[in-house]
């Protein structure tokens, strides 16, 4: 219901056939605060509670009716229909959206409520989205609240859905069914406009043209600067890395061959022994290279080893018997291989017959 502007406010005081108190208690507009303020309920509650005065206000509607109210019109922050359900407007347009929110008050521990579960769309209405069920307790009394958002793609006059919330008292088995109430909704298109003016989807925005050229030649300056880095740092560690000069008096063939003789006394019968002898022939056939050439293999595997070994240009049978024995070496270390002796002496020989080999070749190539 509506109300104009042309209303007054009367202030209407109840007073309790009861012996007069020394201070009057009044149930302001009911008992605001507990119950929907002007409404019976509200004035129900304040006699139970034993105020001296009700206190409400009343407003005049067009119509010439008498309305309690303290606003001359309904705030819909407050306001509901009968049922606790309230709807934030009543004219939207196609896929706009209108909030429906129910709330139910009743006292505590008298009722089981099973509460309404929305479905995903009804008859003209789309449900968008629900939120939680929110749980108040307050003065003995249980509130309850949803809101449930709805649009609709029909246009024409529609009404909310009604939902069912079922109050099972405790200490009765009669249920009691509550529908929420069917509020009429006008559904329409936006007007039209009837000025045929043309307008601009959006304002005509300014437009700065920035020149990126130079920042496009910088940005292209130290790309080229960085690969050019890159590459003089790559073909840096590409060149030959001096070793360091040995602190050895002998020549790198007398200290290789001084060497292999030390390592005869391991005892070939021992595991530990095995592998520490295999071992010592690797480390020093790469000794005597790196000495030979002023350059370090100590670190390079067996197949960088026998690439390296190209500058020598051995012999096959030579490259095949440095290979036997570098690889029964790195089967001994890592394969926990165990040769028999035999086999460990012929990786022996053919260790000192390469050295020997190089020794007495023409010089290398450095």
């Amino acid at each position: 219901m509506k109300t104009t502007s042309l209303f007054f406010f009367l202030n209407i005081s109840v007073f309790m056939l009861q012996a007069q108190s020394k201070f009057e208690i009044q149930g302001h507009r009911g008992s605001r605060g507990l119950m929907p303020e002007n409404t019976i309920p509200a004035f129900i509650k304040a006699l139970d509670l034993g105020v001296d005065v009700l206190e409400l206000d009343v407003v005049i509607s067009k119509d010439k009716q008498v309305v309690v109210s303290h606003e001359p019109s309904f705030n819909p922050d407050i306001s509901t229909d009968k049922n606790g359900v309230f709807v934030d407007k009543s004219d939207i347009l196609i896929g706009e959206q209108i909030k429906y929110k129910v709330t139910a008050t009743f006292p505590d521990g008298v009722y089981k409520v099973h509460w309404f579960i929305p479905p995903d769309s009804v008859a003209h209405f789309e449900i968008v989205d629900k939120s939680k069920i929110d749980t108040t307790s307050a003065n003995n009394i249980t509130t309850l609240e949803q809101t449930v958002i709805l649009t609709s793609f029909d246009s024409g006059r529609w009404a909310t859905p009604a939902f069912t919330i079922n109050f099972d008292p405790v200490k009765d088995d009669t249920t009691i069914n509550l529908f929420t109430d069917s509020i009429p909704v006008n559904v329409g298109y936006a007007a039209a406009d009837t000025t045929n003016e043309l307008r601009d989807i959006k304002p005509i925005m300014e437009v700065t043209v920035k020149n990126y050229l130079w920042y496009y030649i910088g940005g292209g300056i130290l790309l080229l600067l960085i690969v050019a880095l890159l590459l003089w740092r790559y073909f840096k560690n590409r060149k030959k890395a001096p070793l360091s000069i040995s602190s050895s008096k002998l020549s790198p063939y007398d200290e290789a061959m001084q060497s292999l003789e030390n390592i005869k006394s391991l005892n070939l019968q021992k595991q530990d022994d095995v592998k520490q002898y295999h071992v010592k022939l690797g480390e020093i056939f790469k000794w005597y290279v790196s000495r030979k050439q002023q350059y370090s293999i100590m670190n390079k595997t067996t197949g960088d080893v026998l690439i390296h070994l190209t500058d020598f240009k051995l012999p096959n049978e030579q490259v095949t018997n440095i290979a036997t024995a570098l690889r029964c070496g790195d089967a001994v270390k890592f394969a926990k291989f165990i040769p028999a002796t035999a086999e460990s002496e012929a990786c022996f020989n053919k260790i000192k017959e390469v050295i020997h080999f190089i020794h007495t070749s023409k010089p290398i190539n450095q």
